[in-house]
């Protein structure tokens, strides 16, 4: 087993570097509610073409698992986020 090098690092990003277009938090969560709405109506709609034989079983339920997993995703960030804030309350100056 032989074992490379490290390269040079390049140019490092430097607390005062800012991105061109800076995302802020909340539209990072407004995008990601969105998509998660997006999806769940998405599946909703091909449960409902299910019922009228228009579509497969099989494609609604890939969208309803990928809806399914988006919400837990969701979930858990609020709860990571819930968690943060009541953290922070919580500290003493």
């Amino acid at each position: 087993m032989q074992i490379e090098p490290l390269l040079a690092l390049g140019e490092q990003v430097t607390s005062t570097t800012l991105p061109a277009n800076p995302t802020s938090f909340q539209n990072a969560l407004g995008s990601a509610a969105e998509a998660l709405n997006g999806a769940l109506s998405h599946a909703d709609t091909l449960a409902a073409g299910v019922a009228s034989g228009t579509v497969s079983v099989a494609d609604a339920s890939i969208a309803r698992a990928k809806a399914d997993v988006m919400l837990e995703i969701a979930a858990v960030a609020a709860s990571r986020v819930s968690t943060s804030i009541g953290t922070l309350l919580q500290t003493q100056v």
